[in-house]
């Protein structure tokens, strides 16, 4: 084997799953920052003309370096890319990529609902589900969402977009063998970096050495950012309610304050959750002020650890920083030997910092998805063990269903969500309440997946049409179910044939109508009704029948015909006669005279005056 791939002793050692000294690194470009995935590229020689990239993809390696008699620098990732350059005298080339296990989360996307759980425990859940080795040092407690839901995007945007939302980021640390992700929201959460706690700031041209760390240069930097951030939503539990969010910085610049950033909706349903929000992204806003860039020799210095600059002329600039961003370059260029490098500098870094007491926040960035259109799903019950109901609504009475979306694979049931209906008022208006088993439409609001409303219903092939079609193209109307149990219904029908108009109602069980005032009925032809009974009470006013052409019969079949008047009654005929007949006797009234005729007839009183 050829010296160089003995590794020991040498300032860059790599470890792969192919074992040790299979391959030596030769050059590393490295880029790392708070809430960004890092990037190792990586240049390696080895004597293997054919190295199987299947026993290196996706698997965990390792670079340590050592410099400037400082603890070795780890460097830790699974290879993403793969690529074999060729052949270089006697050995072959070969380039890797690595990236973080969080970088995973980037090739997996789904559809999915979280219910009653707060943003780092959705962040939690998708981070363990995919075994990723996290550190929580957040602090604050955040508010849980009543429903969330993850769209056609990859793990990774789903997490980061509510990372950033929460004011939540994240940094890496690296071990041998493996690296961890920590969770942050405060500035108490980072540490001094080991072997690097202070650093100085020296002239480039002082003939530093491999073992001075230190920064030949250095910059500050101000940027005018938006001072004012106001945010708003509705919650129409409360539609009264002002949910207004502000929050201001406190720079003094000029027109520090002057300009606003104002958003709607805030995605949030209280004031308080509301200035959450509104605070993280004014600290996402003016995070990137107050930013210092330097150069030098540094390895040690990562995102997420603090530092403390030393020997800065400016003296104001002698204080501790949080690392930001760094980009970490190294070549060995006398990897032929098992020397140094006769003097040069191996290694060169950038680094973005910022004054260790001004607040972190990672910029909202990540896109949220939309909803590009309506879709439809099928109405369910609340849980499980309301799937035998035929209609259930919120217990709030807000008329709310739950649905099953077509795209959810794990069961699971939507928020409470409303129903447009035709009219709606304080106590008055239209309702209909979706039924469960019916294919329904939903819209979303702004296209936001979270806010889903139900907008109509539509049939299917096991949902048919109340009349069936197309044998009943010209009929409309409302037919309804009886529930429980099926099978009877209440109707409005309307028949648009030509030469068959009719409308048709229909009252499974009792029929009321109540009218106020006054009630007119015009009928063309004929009416005819039937039913067990009728009854008419009329509370006051009178009551009164005008035929005014025709005749008018009544016929009882069966039973009898009472009239009780509390007073007096008058019958009274402008034409011939009044006739008053039962069996064989009569009396028949006309203008002139009384006529009785029967078989007998009987007169009894205390007294009869016949003249």
């Amino acid at each position: 084997m050829s010296d160089i791939l003995i590794q020991d002793g040498r300032i860059a050692i790599l470890s792969t799953p192919l074992g040790k000294d299979k391959l030596a690194i030769t050059a590393l470009d490295a880029t790392e920052g708070l809430s960004e995935l890092f990037e190792i590229r990586i240049e390696t020689v080895g004597p293997d003309a054919n190295v199987d990239f299947d026993q290196l993809l996706g698997r965990d390696c390792t670079v340590a370096l050592t410099l400037l008699d400082r603890p070795k620098r780890l460097f830790n990732g699974i290879v993403a890319e793969a690529q074999a350059i060729g052949a270089f005298e006697d050995l072959y080339v070969y380039r890797f990529v690595l990236r973080p296990a969080l970088w995973l989360l980037t090739r997996t996307t789904n559809c999915r609902i979280f219910h009653h759980k707060s943003a780092l425990a959705i962040v939690s859940d998708v981070l363990g589900e995919r075994n990723i080795t996290i550190e929580n040092a957040t602090k604050r407690v955040y508010p849980k969402l009543d429903y969330c839901v993850q769209y056609r995007e990859t793990d990774f945007d789903f997490i980061s977009r509510l990372m950033e939302q929460h004011g939540i980021y994240y940094y890496f640390e690296h071990a041998d063998g493996a690296h961890k992700l920590v969770l942050s929201d405060s500035r108490s959460s980072h540490q001094a970096i080991e072997g690097g706690a202070s650093i100085v700031f020296a002239n480039a041209l002082a003939g530093l050495t491999q073992q001075e760390q230190a920064l030949f240069s250095w910059s500050s930097e101000r940027r005018f950012r938006t001072g004012k951030i106001e945010l708003r939503d509705y919650a129409f539990r409360e539609p009264g309610s002002n949910l207004k969010a502000k929050t201001q910085g406190s720079e003094r610049y000029a027109r520090a304050t002057t300009y606003e950033y104002y958003d709607y909706p805030g995605k949030y349903q209280n004031s308080s959750d509301g200035r959450l929000y509104a605070d993280a992204r004014l600290e996402a806003e003016q995070a990137i002020d107050y930013r210092r860039y330097a150069s030098g020799q540094a390895p040690n210095l990562f995102p997420g650890g603090l530092a403390t600059l030393e020997r800065h002329p400016t003296t104001a600039e002698n204080k501790q920083y949080l690392i930001v961003r760094c980009s970490h370059h190294f070549a060995d260029e006398a990897f032929r030997s098992t020397g140094g490098l006769d003097g040069r500098q191996p290694y060169h870094g950038n680094y973005e910092l910022q004054p260790a007491d001004r607040v972190f926040r990672a910029p909202l960035v990540t896109p949220r998805p939309l909803v590009h259109g309506p879709q439809t799903a099928k109405v369910v019950a609340r849980d499980k063990d309301a799937d035998s109901e035929e209609i259930d609504t919120d217990p709030e009475g807000h008329g709310m269903i739950k649905v099953r979306f077509h795209w959810d694979r794990e069961d699971k049931r939507s928020c409470w969500m409303r129903v447009a209906q035709l009219w709606s008022g304080p106590g008055w208006g239209a309702q209909f309440i979706p039924r469960i088993g019916m294919e329904v439409v939903v819209e979303f609001l702004e296209g936001d997946p979270d806010k889903p409303i139900v907008v109509g219903a539509v049939y299917n092939g096991g949902n048919k049409f109340p009349y069936k079609l197309p044998d009943n193209n010209t009929q409309s109307g409302l037919r309804s179910d009886s529930s429980k149990g099926h099978g009877g219904y209440n109707e409005f029908m309307f028949e648009d044939k030509a030469s068959s108009e009719k409308i048709r109602m229909h009252a499974e069980k009792d029929h009321e109508v109540v009218i106020r005032n006054s009630e007119t009925t015009e009928i063309g032809e004929a009416f005819s009704g039937g039913g067990a009974s009728r009854k008419t009470t009329l509370k006051q006013g009178g009551d009164e029948l005008t035929l005014e052409s025709g005749s008018r019969k009544t016929t009882i079949h069966s039973g009898e015909d009472t009239t009780t008047v509390d007073k007096s009654i008058t019958i009274e005929s402008l034409g011939d006669t009044i006739t008053l007949k039962t069996g064989a006797s009569s009396i028949k009234l006309t203008p002139s005279k009384i006529e009785i005729s029967s078989t007998a007839i009987a007169l009894s009183a205390a007294k009869i005056d016949l003249n």
